[in-house]
């Protein structure tokens, strides 16, 4: 079921160039785990709850009973995996949560910052045809300067602050847009 590889992921965030475009630092991924294949899992078999402070919105987190999510946690807080971030993003960074999270019909966020406390993300798609993640110099903007399409298997990491405004591409237009979300303090 469960059977990544952190060297593949390791490589993955080494490879990948930072990008420092206006007020954003950034990495773009492709092919983050190398062969997905190795994650593999049924997910309708699986307890999901509601994201804290998103209660209102049709998104669902995995929940941190699950062992699939114990394993997230695992694979996630490896040293290997948070010291490529760290010598990438020339950062100390310390693991703090990774979810799997699936969005349903009319998930939407404006451009927006994330909590104040969460200094790095990295979010992995897992599926295709689904809204991706996009830069807005600000939280007023309606044209995003640049979008991370959602693909199978790739994503991004970027530095938060509060001038790191995000969201998404358009509204979800069918259930289940799936991705990997981690969190670094």
């Amino acid at each position: 079921m469960f059977n990544l590889s952190t060297k593949e992921v390791v490589l993955s965030i080494a490879k990948a160039p930072v990008i420092k475009e206006k007020q954003f630092v950034y990495q773009h991924y492709y092919n983050f785990f190398g062969n997905l294949n190795k994650l593999s899992e049924d997910f309708g078999n699986l307890k999901f709850e509601k994201l804290e402070n998103q209660e209102k919105y049709p998104r669902q987190k995995l929940s941190y009973n699950e062992k699939f999510s114990k394993q997230l946690q695992i694979f996630f807080m490896n040293s290997a995996i948070t010291s490529a971030l760290e010598e990438q993003y020339k950062t100390k960074l310390k693991f703090n949560s990774a979810d799997l999270w699936i969005d349903n019909k009319n998930y939407f966020l404006k451009p927006h910052t994330d909590n104040n406390s969460i200094k790095l993300s990295l979010q992995i798609y897992l599926g295709e045809d689904q809204p991706g993640t996009c830069l807005f110099e600000n939280k007023n903007d309606k044209d995003p300067f640049y979008i991370f399409k959602f693909n199978n298997n790739c994503g991004y990491s970027m530095l938060l602050d509060n001038s790191s405004y995000h969201g998404l591409e358009y509204p979800v237009k069918q259930d289940g847009r799936t991705s990997l979300y981690v969190r670094y303090n």
